[in-house]
């Protein structure tokens, strides 16, 4: 299988590995975080933006790493600006283009999880 680009809309079954969680747990996450909404298509298919994959990895990273509850990632997401996120992952993968291609897009995954792990620890 061909490897999508940075840019590209992933299915549920894609953002689920990508981010590591089964994707039960990505529907379960839609009901509680308002700001994860992915395109529904005809027959409820859901495709998930880049956006909200990096969401996602904070979700996850709230719930399973830092031990918050659910309640908890809510009010704590409230306190994030999320566009500064998507703004700096899209630099990200810019500059990594420009020195040679896409196949690096685990790499800048791990480098945002590291830069979204310091914003996390700045509001804490």
């Amino acid at each position: 299988m061909m490897s999508k680009g940075p840019d590209a809309y992933r299915t549920i079954g894609e953002a689920s590995e990508e981010v590591g969680v089964p994707s039960y747990v990505l529907r379960f996450w839609e009901t509680k975080f308002k700001q994860v909404r992915p395109v529904k298509r005809s027959g409820g298919r859901r495709f998930y933006r880049p956006n909200d994959i990096k969401i996602l990895m904070i979700i996850k990273t709230l719930l399973h790493k830092d031990g918050l509850t659910i309640k908890g990632a809510i009010e704590h997401l409230k306190k994030v600006n999320l566009s500064e996120i998507s703004s700096l992952s899209r630099n990200l993968f810019l500059n990594r283009e420009n020195q040679g291609g896409s196949d690096h897009y685990k790499e800048d995954i791990q480098i945002i999880l590291e830069d979204l792990k310091g914003i996390h620890s700045i509001l804490t």
